[in-house]
């Protein structure tokens, strides 16, 4: 069952694949327009000092968790037993179920080519769009992928990207800029994209499924330690894992010790 859960300025909806995928197929028979954000805890702390992230954030249709931080962070506040440093141990331990962006790529795609739409990829690297673009023309070879043509990112647009999109028509838009800046981009365009009816962030969703970076292997992922993943091939993001693993869970703590 879906649970609805305040992480700081951030409201978390904790849903399961299934769950959201049965939302999903019902959104793709309607004409609205539908913003999916994939939340990981440093987009949690981002909020906290970014008005304008927060606010696209706030906006979304949808947040689902796809850091396991954000289960963990569930886990640990309905908890009355466990305190800080254990739980985050024992959470090592237990399965958690996230809504990932790579998954969602594919996930999303399969459900777009049973309702006879397309999908738009935009952003990434060329590398990582046109791989990407490659590894779901050979999954389902009677989708319509359409990849977006070279460009820098503009939160205004580009004006070029935008007309593509509109005419190449997909129904599902994945967004790979990143935060905070995919989930600006998308809330500024809602209203510019007519034929779009899901629309999600999806980070760094392209570089793995174009196996421009690998992925972590099953037995980092089954035990929460994607992060000890990512730091041991890109030592470059310890800021970035410090925020996901030391000051996210501190946050979380003092939400949960906070007097009320």
């Amino acid at each position: 069952m879906s649970e609805n859960l305040q992480l700081g300025h951030v409201t978390c909806n904790y849903t399961a694949t299934d769950e959201f995928l049965e939302q999903a197929k019902t959104w793709l028979s309607e004409d609205t327009f539908h913003h999916v954000v994939t939340l990981n805890p440093e987009m949690v702390l981002l909020a906290e000092h970014d008005a304008r992230f927060r606010e696209a954030v706030g906006a979304a249709e949808l947040r689902v968790p796809d850091g396991s931080g954000l289960i963990w962070a569930r886990w640990y506040l309905r908890s009355e037993f466990w305190s800080l440093l254990p739980s985050l141990v024992a959470f090592s331990f237990r399965s958690a179920e996230r809504v990932s962006g790579v998954d969602l790529v594919t996930k999303l795609s399969e459900l777009a080519l049973q309702a006879g739409e397309s999908v738009y990829l935009l952003g990434g690297t060329v590398y990582q769009n046109t791989h990407t673009r490659q590894y779901l023309n050979r999954k389902f070879p009677e989708l319509s992928v359409h990849a977006s043509p070279h460009h820098t990112f503009d939160v205004t647009g580009p004006e070029s990207i935008l007309q593509d999109i509109q005419e190449k028509k997909p129904s599902v838009l994945f967004v790979a800029y990143g935060a905070p800046k995919q989930s600006v981009w998308i809330e500024t365009h809602r209203k510019n994209l007519p034929s779009v009816r899901i629309a999600v962030g999806v980070g760094g969703a392209f570089a793995i499924l174009s196996e421009d970076r690998p992925r972590a292997p099953h037995f980092f992922r089954k035990r929460n330690l994607e992060w000890l993943w990512r730091l041991l091939l890109e030592p470059s993001r310890l800021p970035r894992i410090w925020n996901a693993v030391v000051r996210f869970p501190a946050m979380v703590h003092r939400q949960k010790t906070r007097p009320s």
